[in-house]
């Protein structure tokens, strides 16, 4: 099947967003490009690091590095993992640094509390909005509402990035 010169410019436009939630009445979008996998860990595998803002949950040796882990709820304003329900092994996202060479990436890994679903949408139906959690406006690119009536908040990564400690 050949593609016309206007599918070719629509399928462009339209960009894959992995939808996760953090809570049961938080939903939210990451752009796919900037994430590098989604992991399962055991939270016996992150050793908590001492006299960090209390959102880095620690670190994890992922492929031989040292991976940042953080509570992403903690981090918005949300609520924090030790106040979710006691579980074993988490998602988290690896979110990857694309501002800086590949020689030089950079990883974090997210805590999320469920991961869903691939949502295809134009960066033209990404909206502004006043309905928002205090601690995600710097984190916030916009919101998009699904054809299920569901408001997702669209996050940007670099901006988490610009969040850690030195």
């Amino acid at each position: 099947m050949q593609l016309s010169a206007q599918d070719l410019s629509q399928s462009s436009a339209v960009t894959q967003f992995l939808r996760f939630s953090l809570s049961s009445d938080m939903k939210l979008l990451l752009p796919v490009k900037q994430l590098a996998a989604v992991l399962k860990i055991e939270i016996t595998k992150i050793t908590p690091i001492p006299h960090l803002p209390t959102w880095v949950m620690g670190v994890y040796n992922w492929r031989g590095e040292i991976l940042w882990i953080l509570d992403t709820a903690h981090l918005l304003g949300i609520s924090s993992w030790q106040q979710q329900p006691i579980s074993t092994a988490y998602e988290i996202l690896l979110l990857e640094d694309l501002t800086v060479e590949a020689s030089e990436r950079r990883y974090l890994g997210l805590w999320v509390r469920q991961v869903g679903g691939i949502e295809l949408l134009s960066l033209n139906d990404i909206q502004s909005s006043s309905t928002v959690y205090d601690g995600v406006v710097p984190f916030l690119r916009g919101h998009w509402l699904n054809p299920s009536g569901d408001v997702l908040s669209l996050l940007d990564g670099a901006a988490i990035f610009n969040r850690m400690p030195a």
